[in-house]
């Protein structure tokens, strides 16, 4: 296998890739951390990795970002490129890169991951094997090895392999750089939820199969963090002997200042849901469309979804899209003026796994906020309900629920803010990831001994 197959990390001098940012002037002998996460800018796991980041930089860390593409869809000619480069700004790192998948590449990885898996892998294997294939600009790479990396901290476990890949690039075989790993997710189950087809087979794999491939890959991380009550008992169960950490997602304080400090919009926003392209976001507003909305479409409402859960309703429920193509505003370079103006944050989920960092955002931005059983998901339901919030899990009931909170705006508000600061601090997310780091280098340390 020549070499360009066999390490997509190399130096290549003409591979392409997206700009490179800086903030500050960081010294290059400063140790530092590298955050690996998939690029998605302005979602769910951006506000997790932005807390990772202040975490580091409290500890006094160079940080630097790698967004990792693990989807063809993600191919470096792609429109999206533009919005994501510049999203990825937001998170605060002191450098910023993204892996760059070209064809050349995607066809590599194709190549490579059939042959380890012996054309046997599941979905989740293939892409893992396609970010495992994306390439570093030549600067990063230099980077890295002119800089003392005390740790890699991957989000996701699409990206693990490509981390792997780069620790043994820029460590070598001997030397040993400790792994964190944030799940997310139980990402075997959200394959199955979502229908994703085997590339190999054609057909959708079994749990069995795909949570046997999600515990090889995951095992190879020293530290596994996990954001929701329900993953860390899975994960505990199926790798006892690994250290894992319970880590509540929290949000920036200063995004929660930036939404307070926003201008005022000319019209407020009744309902407002945030989502991006995935199945369980298309599945909540299929539920709401034709369950909820013709029990309160009468009463004058005004209805925003903003994100790129535009395009996926556009593609696989294109009668409601026409039929509320008004109501859809799309991905938007600026959150902050649409949760000032809006009244209640509602989040209709009907499936989904994981936790849902859009109701925590809604409660950190304490606003009205009226969910399912499932935006509630890998929560301490007790510790929620305490704060005055409840499920509402039928078509009524959530109409309801709907009703009530834009006439108690205060209370609803007050409710919200409550179950925020008992259970997702900065505080306590802090204390965790402490514990996760420290778990993390003594992990370092046996290896050497």
């Amino acid at each position: 296998m020549n070499e360009l197959l066999a390490s997509p990390l190399a130096d290549q001098p003409g591979a392409q890739a997206h700009p490179v940012q800086q903030v500050g002037n960081s010294s290059v002998k400063r140790p530092a951390v590298i955050v690996i996460a998939p690029p998605w800018p302005r979602s769910g796991t951006a506000r997790v990795v932005q807390n990772q980041i202040d975490y580091y930089r409290q500890r006094g860390f160079q940080i630097f970002f790698v967004g990792v593409p693990f989807l063809w869809v993600y191919m470096n000619t792609h429109h999206i490129w533009d919005d994501i480069t510049q999203g990825i700004q937001d998170f605060g790192a002191d450098r910023e890169f993204i892996a760059a998948l070209e064809l050349r590449s995607y066809n590599a990885a194709k190549y490579v991951t059939s042959l380890r898996h012996a054309f046997r892998g599941t979905a989740l294997d293939w892409q893992i094997g396609i970010a495992r294939c994306t390439r570093l600009p030549a600067d990063a790479i230099r980077l890295f090895r002119d800089t003392p990396i005390a740790l890699l901290h991957v989000n996701h476990v699409y990206t693990l392999g490509f981390a792997l890949r780069l620790r043994r690039k820029l460590t070598g075989r001997g030397a040993r750089v400790p792994i964190i790993l944030d799940t997310h997710d139980i990402q075997s189950h959200l394959l199955l939820e979502r229908g994703d087809i085997n590339p190999w087979t054609r057909k959708q794999d079994s749990l069995e199969r795909l949570v046997k491939s999600e515990i090889a890959m995951t095992q190879k991380a020293d530290v596994l963090i996990h954001l929701s009550v329900d993953d860390i008992k899975f994960f505990q169960s199926h790798l006892p002997k690994k250290p894992h950490i319970l880590s509540l997602p929290t949000i920036d304080e200063s995004f929660v200042a930036k939404v307070k400090a926003a201008p005022p919009q000319a019209e407020t926003i009744d309902l407002l849901f945030v989502g991006q392209s995935h199945a369980p976001n298309l599945a909540a507003l299929k539920w709401f469309f034709e369950e909820v909305w013709p029990l309160i479409g009468d009463r004058g409402y005004r209805l925003t979804i903003v994100g790129q859960i535009d395009m996926f309703v556009r593609i696989y429920a294109p009668e409601i899209h026409q039929a509320f193509r008004s109501n859809f505003v799309g991905p938007v370079a600026e959150l902050a003026p649409l949760y000032r103006a809006a009244r209640c944050v509602f989040a209709p989920m009907v499936s989904g796994t994981g936790i849902s960092i859009k109701t925590i955002e809604a409660l950190a931005l304490g606003k009205p906020f009226v969910g399912t059983s499932k935006a509630y998901r890998g929560m301490p339901m007790d510790r929620i309900e305490q704060a005055g919030l409840h499920a509402y899990d039928t078509p009524q009931a959530f109409a309801d629920a709907i009703a009530h909170a834009l006439s108690d705006e205060q209370g609803g508000a007050a409710a919200s803010r409550a179950a925020y600061d008992n259970l997702f601090s900065k505080q306590a997310a802090f204390s965790s990831r402490e514990e996760a780091f420290r778990l993390a280098r003594a992990a370092r340390n046996r290896v050497r001994n």
